[in-house]
C-alpha cells in the first residue's frame, strides 16, 4: 500500500509496476516425545509479538488426527508466538511458548513434543502360595505427602490382587503403604517407594504372610480316644 508518484509526459504512455510480497505460514506439529507419534486434540493459543490474536477463533488452534495445524495468510516478517494451552489426556502440558518469524511464500514447521505420563501397577500376593489377595487397602502419596487419586490416596486391590495408579507425571516419586490387610493375613505396613517413568507402567509387589493355625488334640494315652471337656490355657 506504499503510493508511487509519476509525472505524465505529453504524448507518451508510462508504465508503473507494483510488486506484492506473497504471504507465508506456519505448520505446527505435535508429537509424542518418546514414540514420535502424532498427538491430536492438543489446544494452542497463537498471537503475534504485539499480543494480537491470530486466526478467526480468538487465537485458538487444535491439532488434527495428524497432530498438526497450519496458520496461513500471514504477512512476511510477522513474529508469531505459539503456546500450548491444553494437553491431551495422558500427556504433560508443555506451556513453554515458541516464537517463529514468518517468511515470504514459505510454510515453516515448528514442532512441539509432549512427554507421556506413566503409572504404577501394585500387586498383592500370598507370601506362601503367590496367589493374589483381593480387598487389601493401601494409601498412596507423592514424596511431598500429597494424596494420589480421587479418594484421598485410598486404593484397594481387586480380584486379581492388583490396582493401577495412572496419569502420573514422569519423575514423580510415589510412596505406597498397606493400611489394612485381608482377614487371615499379617499387615505389612512397610512402605515402598517407586519413581514413575515416562510412558511405562512400573510393577510393585507386596507380599502378605498368611496367619497360622494351631490344632490341639487331647486323647487317652492308652486307647487314643479323644477326650472332650478338657480345659487349656493358651498364652504367647
Amino acid at each position: 500500500d506504499t503510493p508511487q508518484s509519476i509525472k505524465i509526459k505529453r504524448n507518451a504512455v508510462m508504465t508503473m509496476e507494483f510488486r506484492n510480497q506473497p504471504k507465508g505460514g506456519v505448520l505446527v506439529k505435535k508429537v509424542d516425545a518418546v514414540t514420535n507419534a502424532p498427538i491430536s486434540d492438543v489446544e494452542f493459543l497463537v498471537t503475534n509479538s504485539d499480543g494480537n490474536l491470530i486466526g478467526n477463533a480468538n487465537g485458538k488452534y487444535v491439532t488434527d488426527s495428524a497432530g498438526t495445524f497450519t496458520i496461513t495468510d500471514v504477512a512476511p516478517d510477522t513474529t508469531l508466538v505459539i503456546k500450548e494451552t491444553h494437553a491431551k489426556d495422558g500427556y504433560i502440558l508443555d506451556d513453554t511458548p515458541q516464537t517463529v518469524k514468518v517468511k515470504s511464500n514459505e510454510v515453516i514447521t515448528v514442532e512441539f513434543r509432549n512427554q507421556p505420563k506413566g503409572g504404577v501397577l501394585v500387586k498383592k500376593v500370598d507370601a506362601a502360595t503367590n496367589e493374589p489377595i483381593s480387598d487389601v487397602e493401601f494409601l498412596v502419596t507423592d514424596s511431598d505427602g500429597n494424596f494420589i487419586g480421587n479418594a484421598n490416596g485410598k486404593f484397594i486391590t481387586d480380584s486379581a490382587g492388583t490396582f493401577t495408579i495412572t496419569d502420573i507425571a514422569p519423575g514423580t516419586t510415589l510412596i505406597i503403604k498397606e493400611t489394612r490387610a485381608k482377614a487371615g493375613y499379617i499387615l505389612d505396613d512397610t512402605p515402598q517407594t517407586v519413581k514413575v517413568k515416562s510412558n511405562e507402567v512400573v510393577t510393585v509387589e507386596f507380599r502378605n504372610q498368611p496367619k497360622g493355625n494351631l490344632i490341639i488334640v487331647k486323647q487317652d494315652s492308652v486307647t487314643k480316644e479323644p477326650l472332650e471337656g478338657v480345659q487349656f490355657k493358651i498364652v504367647y
